[in-house]
């Protein structure tokens, strides 16, 4: 009976797979359509900064990655292995090496995004953050290279790597998806953790910087995803094994496959969050989805509009109307990371003393009242 195939089962997981595919490209590609919206209107200038076209970067391959899967699942993928009829075996094969390049380029490219994200916060820190923020995103890079070239070289010749019944020999891949596992939820812990040091150094309460942590956690709740898909491979190896007798990799694979497809989609969600919440808070501020199309939202505030009224009279401020209006940050602005970094870091190098008459007070952001 060795040899013998086991009975037939038509079960089929590849509609789940489909599924998933589907909402994680509308959800990812709705999150990163805010984000451009909200910034585009956050600003009078059209603005955008390289975290921004990272982003839409990272968006495109997560949708290849997803799209090939969902593909993959038209000719195998989801089903047992000896239900796969063998003119298939070599455009599955194919589909494996080409997710699995796709896969790492989707998520060190979400790395790359979060970095660029945190280099944009912290525009004003330190030189030793700039310089971490350097070091890892060079280790995220040369991961990129070494995820991107190793699954084509798992057999000789190269071209049995896409068609297996070439002669030839593969090398056992379990050692490399085990370190690549691991090493992928190692950076990313290391870009979790690494903007904690400078958000610990902001000018605020110990329960504030306890809550922009939370934010930033938030922000990269992906990694938590790499952390299970390390677990998971670590706990059965064998759900990678396409050789053996209880080698079934096309249906083993399916739990795997779903941490890799939701991974992408879910950081990049996370990471325009602070974006699509400014523009939330921006249409509650001013209580008109007018204010969502302009960069000059109407109806204008109270105290704007009193502002507005008294330069239409005057043509100008006078020295006590200059400091009532000075910039000021609302709690409900600092919803936003990048508010509440850049409130924090630098404010003081924008502060400018102006001459204020006598009998007036002029109130500066950290809240000290000085009167003449």
């Amino acid at each position: 009976m060795d040899g013998q195939l086991p009975p037939p089962n038509y079960d089929n997981q590849g509609p789940g797979l489909v599924a998933c595919a589907a909402v994680a490209m509308a959800a990812s590609t709705v999150a990163v359509g805010l984000r451009f919206w909200s910034r585009a209107v956050a600003a009078s200038s059209l603005i955008f900064w390289w975290d921004d076209w990272a982003m839409l970067l990272t968006l495109a391959l997560s949708h290849a990655f997803l799209a090939l899967n969902a593909y993959w699942t038209s000719i195998g993928l989801g089903r047992h292995a000896w239900m796969i009829p063998l003119d298939h075996l070599a455009p599955n094969a194919a589909a494996n090496v080409a997710g699995l390049t796709l896969y790492g380029s989707c998520v060190c490219l979400v790395k790359l995004s979060a970095l660029l994200l945190y280099a944009r916060i912290f525009k004003r820190s330190s030189r030793a953050f700039v310089a971490a923020l350097a070091a890892v995103a060079a280790l995220v890079v040369v991961w990129w290279a070494v995820a991107a070239v190793v699954p084509w070289s798992f057999c000789r010749p190269w071209r049995k790597n896409v068609e297996p019944l070439v002669p030839g020999e593969c090398h056992p891949q379990k050692a490399w998806f085990t370190a690549s596992a691991f090493i992928n939820a190692a950076l990313d812990l290391l870009v979790l953790l690494l903007p904690m040091p400078a958000v610990w150094r902001l000018q605020m309460t110990a329960r504030k910087r306890l809550s922009v942590m939370f934010i930033f956690l938030l922000g990269y709740s992906s990694a938590f995803l790499s952390f299970a898909r390390f677990i998971l491979i670590v706990r059965n190896p064998n759900m990678l094994a396409a050789d053996g007798p209880t080698a079934d990799p096309s249906w083993n694979l399916v739990p795997l496959l779903y941490l890799s497809m939701l991974e992408a989609p879910l950081a990049i969600f996370a990471l325009c969050a602070p974006s699509i919440n400014q523009l939330l808070a921006r249409a509650i501020k001013y209580r008109s989805l007018a204010s969502l199309f302009t960069t000059s939202p109407h109806p204008t505030p109270v105290g704007h509009a009193d502002d507005a009224r008294r330069r239409g009279r005057g043509g100008h401020k006078s020295a006590s109307e200059k400091a009532s209006s000075r910039k000021l940050w609302p709690l409900s602005d600092t919803s936003s990371t990048t508010a509440i970094a850049d409130r924090s870091q630098g404010d003081s190098d924008e502060e400018q003393r102006i001459d204020i008459p006598k009998g007036v007070i002029q109130v500066s952001r950290d809240i000290r009242v000085a009167r003449q």
